[in-house]
């Protein structure tokens, strides 16, 4: 497949969508045409014509096989040659040095095909306008967690580009135009990096006992979706869903913590140990380098609440609470601070009393590890998250502090860092506050400030937390010195 003759096959399906009036003698001589003259037959399976129907696209005709299978062709005019898109598809894998296990056509659209290289090529034969058309093969990518290369009959920096930039497609859907296949080795070497990537990724998933579903598949090459389902979680509540939100919530959360550098092992915990006295979620916040006092390890002891308004007051499982807490009695945790963390979407006024639940905790309990009972808000996490994806968030936060970003959250999991720390008005934030308390808000302030190893984390805390600790340039400082104009 030399120059000459892929700008040929371009200019051809740019001008023409695979039929023309006359021969074209070097795309013949490759094979690539066939006559279209006579009476048509079905281009799947070349069954007779038992009769047409109306076309979405003007100028063609929707042509139906006795079979029952569909292909548009043009309406009418003097058409005696169509492209054969299968041939040049089967012939771009020879020429990057993969086998076609398959080939299905999908005119006028495209052209697609299992190979040995456990991926997907796709030749788009609709070179008028194909945005449409790459969305399809996009999604497909994203939807069913599978490699498609794609070739198409355009340069890259144009339409592909500006389409491929709306999904989160990573290395699932490398685009390639036709001229680019006469550097076959370098097509090779992109499309073997995107199957690598994905294999990597299913092995992870798969021996880090990540559930196998989509939900975890789509949180994986979308991250940012861990913060969109942190959102819609709250609005499936809020309306009717038929799901099982607590599962889907805990998923999510499992995520969540991973993607901030939390180490955990996902199939333990929660709905996979059904009937066991275990917490939902379990990870390990690794030690500062940074922080001198209380910058050691702390290990997360979460569990997810999905109701709408969680009533902590109504919740009769103290006991087992203080049990998750007892777990944690190993010498290996001997030197390692306690998280015990409710993640909640909201929280029923004033009556769910988180106070009353940390007493009752603390009463079954005894405090025998050093721990600290955090009421984590499902929006708050999501901010969290947030810091960790944002590249511009990330980087100024690494420029203002030392240690890594893990440092900024892990205030938020530690009351004395949280003390120590945090300014006055961070820290005066509760989840009731109001210009005007009235006398129950009141209460409830007063009493919340006085259990110290109590903290509930807001949204509003997180975000205010950002712009305290972005404030310091430590870092900055130091990159300022280079380069330097004293040498």
């Amino acid at each position: 497949m030399n120059k000459k003759l892929l700008t040929e096959i371009s200019g051809y399906l740019r001008d023409s969508n695979r039929y023309c009036s006359e021969s074209n003698q070097l795309l013949d001589d490759a094979g690539y045409l066939e006559s279209f003259e006579g009476k048509p037959r079905c281009e799947e399976c070349s069954g007779d014509i038992s009769g047409r129907a109306n076309s979405e696209n003007e100028g063609m005709v929707t042509l139906v096989c006795k079979n029952g299978h569909e292909f548009e062709v043009p309406a009418g005019g003097d058409i005696k040659y169509k492209l054969r898109g299968d041939r040049v598809l089967e012939d771009a894998c020879a020429t990057i040095g993969l086998g076609l296990t398959d080939v299905r056509t999908q005119y006028p659209k495209y052209v697609i095909g299992e190979t040995d290289g456990n991926v997907r090529v796709a030749f788009v034969c609709d070179g008028t306008n194909y945005e449409s058309i790459l969305d399809e093969l996009f999604v497909d990518a994203i939807k069913n967690h599978r490699v498609n290369a794609l070739f198409i009959p355009d340069t890259f920096d144009g339409v592909a580009y500006e389409t491929a930039m709306k999904y989160p497609l990573g290395a699932l859907a490398p685009t390639f135009p036709l001229s680019m296949l006469t550097n076959p080795d370098a097509v090779r070497d992109i499309i073997d990096s995107a199957s690598l990537s994905h294999t990597r990724s299913e092995y992870a998933l798969r021996e880090g006992g990540w559930q196998d579903g989509d939900l975890q598949r789509n949180l994986e090459q979308n991250p940012r979706l861990i913060q969109s389902e942190l959102h819609y979680g709250r609005v499936f509540r809020e309306t009717e869903y038929s799901g099982r939100l607590g599962n889907r919530l805990e998923e999510v959360c499992k995520a969540a913590f991973s993607v901030m550098d939390f180490a955990l092992d996902p199939a333990v915990g929660g709905t996979n140990n059904l009937f066991e006295n275990v917490t939902d979620i379990a990870f390990l916040i690794p030690p500062s380098t940074r922080l001198k006092e209380d910058g050691g390890r702390i290990f997360g002891i979460t569990d997810t609440k999905s109701s709408s308004e969680t009533h902590l007051r109504t919740e009769n499982i103290a006991r087992k609470h203080a049990n998750y807490l007892r777990q944690a009695s190993h010498p290996f945790f001997d030197d390692v601070h306690i998280a015990h963390i409710f993640v909640v979407f909201s929280m029923k006024g004033l009556e769910s009393n988180e106070i009353e639940w940390y007493d009752e905790i603390e009463r079954r309990y005894r405090g025998e590890n050093d721990a600290t009972m955090v009421v984590l808000y499902a929006d708050a996490l999501a901010q969290m998250v947030d810091f960790h994806l944002s590249m511009a968030q990330r980087n100024e936060l690494n420029t203002s502090i030392g240690g890594g970003i893990t440092d900024v959250v892990r205030p938020f999991f530690n009351f004395r860092l949280f003390k120590r720390h945090l300014g006055s008005e961070i820290k005066s934030i509760t989840r009731v506050d109001s210009d005007s308390p009235s006398e129950g808000e009141s209460n409830y302030v007063r009493e919340y400030f006085s259990r110290e190893r109590l903290l509930v984390v807001t949204k509003e805390m997180v975000d205010a937390w950002f712009y305290e600790v972005v404030d310091d340039d430590e870092i900055a400082d130091i990159l300022s010195q280079y380069p330097s104009d004293r040498w």
